[in-house]
């Protein structure tokens, strides 16, 4: 390798403008996938209880449909909680059974209740039914979220599956 005199090597070695090229469009790509994600941290919370009470939902919808035992899922405004129950008939008396644990619907707020054919409701404690023959009422579910805006859960009648209506507001 051929030197100059003051030591400095003529084979230059480095990055070449290709090279640097990729690794620019590599970390583009990380960060136009990861900056969507933590720019939802916020509402990370909202969202694992919105999943909590569809997995909650679905799950009585095919215990139902398995067991042919009718289920209930109340929500009580006074604890903002979700509460799942099986009803067992033992010899003509109906036995109401606590399907799991209770779930508490923090940082969500329940606002109202709506249930196809029994009405709206705002206190107290309301049931949704989920019958044995694969069915549920109808019903739709408003909260009140911590972050600010409200959001609607609407369960579906015939597969137990829920639709997510999320309104943001601007705070003025």
């Amino acid at each position: 390798m051929p030197m100059f005199p003051t030591g400095i090597s003529t084979n230059r070695s480095g990055f070449t403008l290709v090279e640097l090229l990729v690794v620019i469009v590599i970390l583009s790509l990380i960060s136009l996938i990861s900056l969507p994600l933590m720019a939802n941290r916020g509402d990370g919370d909202e969202r694992l209880m919105v999943r909590r009470i569809a997995g909650t939902v679905k799950q009585l919808y095919n215990e139902a449909t398995l067991t042919r035992d009718e289920h209930l899922l109340m929500y009580d405004f006074s604890r903002n909680s979700l509460q799942a129950y099986r009803l067992l008939s033992n010899d003509g008396v109906i036995e109401k059974k606590s399907f799991g644990r209770e779930l508490n619907l923090a940082p969500l707020q329940i606002k109202q209740v709506n249930i196809e054919g029994k009405g709206t409701f705002r206190t107290g404690q309301v049931y949704t039914r989920i019958f044995p023959l694969g069915w549920m009422e109808a019903t739709r579910l408003f909260f009140v979220k911590e972050s600010g805006g409200e959001m609607q859960l609407l369960f579906s009648p015939l597969t137990g599956s829920i639709t997510i209506d999320d309104e943001q507001t601007t705070v003025q």
